[in-house]
């Protein structure tokens, strides 16, 4: 009798803990919270304050962000650079935001639209994107994971909260660099937003063997049975014309078009991740402590904080796949097909990667794809 006494008792101080609990969680705490706006605004202060003064280059305070866009392939090899960019502090990214239009032929059956949406959203506008792109979005852990900092949002405040379009816009409008990485849109769309002299961006275009990209897909559980993505003469065509367009846009925007190949960049990402955020205008420390960046940065106060708050180039992260792993995982058969793909032979040409020619002596271990290291000198 005293034992069941006992029981009840120790089940009544559970069940009292848990309410307790559950009340504190659901209605006390979220009544404590700020909301996430002043939250992120006073995240963003605290994390950029080795910058001086940004509200200059902030929507919120009637400023103009900083803007970059990143323009690849799925498989290229971006998600180690995407990462290290949408952590970045007062860098707000917009990973894949015409993920609706699910593939590059879809997007350029409405190329105009496509273009609006991007141009609204870097102006932190939801209106013409919010509700397909977030709906979209949300089948995709990579757009969960990279999308602005809703990751971060979403582990303080319910899903409702965190994406809610206009609690999205105005977190926006709270950063002072705005960056972009597309995959569904063609090149020769994109450059129309380098004449866009109020937006002032600058793009990078990121390359990468046909065959490393092919190998990497093969990997990817929603480009198997995807025409638009395990066809290599599709990639290779949009190889060929990227190629065609990044070489005029090279000599027309010297200063706001860049190119940078994957293989560089998985090797010697010590040396080539600085050149990107030096080329994007987003400023960082380099270990000596000096602040980097494109000039329209430059004049930012360096106040040293003596801590860790700021951006220390020694812990960026770069952890891609090794670039040439697939000479070993693809097979003969596989790099000859893809290799003597429509428009890959031309592809790889102009992108300088030298083809495996299997009947004359090869040698993984000797083997070197790349034929050139400059793309247009």
């Amino acid at each position: 009798m005293v034992e069941a006494t006992r029981s009840k008792k120790f089940v009544g101080i559970c069940i009292a803990l848990y309410v307790s609990y559950a009340v504190f969680v659901f209605v006390l705490l979220p009544m404590l919270l700020p909301d996430p706006v002043t939250m992120h605004r006073a995240i963003i202060a605290y994390q950029t304050r080795h910058l001086g003064n940004l509200s200059e280059y902030t929507l919120e305070k009637g400023g103009q962000p900083i803007r970059s866009m990143l323009v690849t392939f799925r498989g290229s090899g971006a998600l180690s650079l995407l990462h290290n960019l949408s952590h970045q502090p007062g860098c707000y990214h917009h990973y894949a935001p015409l993920v609706a239009y699910h593939s590059r032929y879809s997007a350029e059956q409405h190329p105009e639209q496509a273009l609006h949406e991007l141009v609204s959203l870097y102006s932190c506008n939801y209106n013409q994107s919010a509700q397909s792109m977030l709906k979209s979005g949300m089948n995709s852990s990579s757009f969960r994971r990279f999308y602005g900092v809703q990751w971060e949002s979403c582990l303080t405040y319910t899903h409702d909260v965190c994406w809610d379009p206009k609690t999205i816009e105005h977190i926006c409008k709270l950063f002072p660099f705005i960056n972009m990485s597309v995959y569904n849109l063609r090149l020769k769309y994109l450059a129309a937003l380098l004449e866009k002299k109020d937006l002032n961006i600058r793009i990078l275009l990121l390359v990468r063997d046909p065959r490393g990209t092919m190998q990497s897909r093969s990997e990817r559980v929603w480009c198997i049975g995807n025409p638009d993505c395990d066809d290599p003469s599709i990639l290779c065509k949009d190889m060929v014309s990227d190629f065609v367009i990044a070489k005029k846009l090279i000599e027309e925007y010297p200063l706001n078009f860049g190119i940078i190949r994957y293989e560089d960049l998985a090797q010697h990402p010590g040396k080539v991740l600085p050149q990107i955020f030096d080329f994007y205008g987003i400023p960082f420390k380099r270990k000596e402590g000096s602040l980097t960046g494109h000039p329209r940065v430059t004049e930012l106060s360096d106040k040293e904080s003596g801590d860790n708050s700021s951006m220390n180039f020694s812990d960026q992260q770069f952890t891609n796949h090794p670039p040439f792993e697939w000479i070993t995982k693809l097979s003969a058969d596989q790099v000859r097909a893809i290799q003597e793909a429509p428009h890959c032979k031309k592809a790889m040409q102009m992108w300088g990667y030298r083809r495996i020619n299997y009947d004359k002596d090869f040698s993984v271990d000797s083997f070197s794809s790349i034929i050139r290291k400059q793309l247009f000198s």
